[in-house]
């Protein structure tokens, strides 16, 4: 139903720290903020394709209340349950997915940065 809120809540977070450490010099925080814009980006792009499905399925409407499930508080708790299961499920995976890929990444450059060095 709502499952999208809590990605696109850590999208908005995200952006916003990355936006906050723009002025900041440094190639760790140059690298922390790429982090950031990378997860964020993440974030949005499948927060804004779920929130495309819950519209297409008549889910989600352009007028009050927007959202179907709260016409109703029985349907209200369900969309809370949902959205504190399925939503925060899945923004946890995502985090943990690119925090594996980065850490990923960051072995594998120092490696070839380790053997371009050897070679020389």
């Amino acid at each position: 139903m709502c499952c999208f809120l809590v990605p696109g809540a850590e999208a908005a977070v995200l952006s916003l720290a990355s936006l906050a450490l723009r002025n900041c010099h440094g190639e760790r925080a140059v690298s922390f903020r790429k982090h950031l814009r990378g997860l964020s980006g993440l974030l949005w792009g499948g927060s804004l394709l779920l929130a495309l499905e819950h519209v297409w399925h008549g889910e989600i409407m352009f007028a009050p209340p927007f959202i179907t499930a709260m016409k109703s508080p029985e349907d209200t708790e369900v969309m809370i349950a949902e959205i504190s299961t399925s939503g925060v499920a899945m923004a946890m995976l995502v985090t943990v997915a690119y925090l594996v890929f980065a850490l990923v990444r960051s072995r594998v450059s120092g490696r070839a940065g380790t053997a371009k060095s050897a070679a020389l």
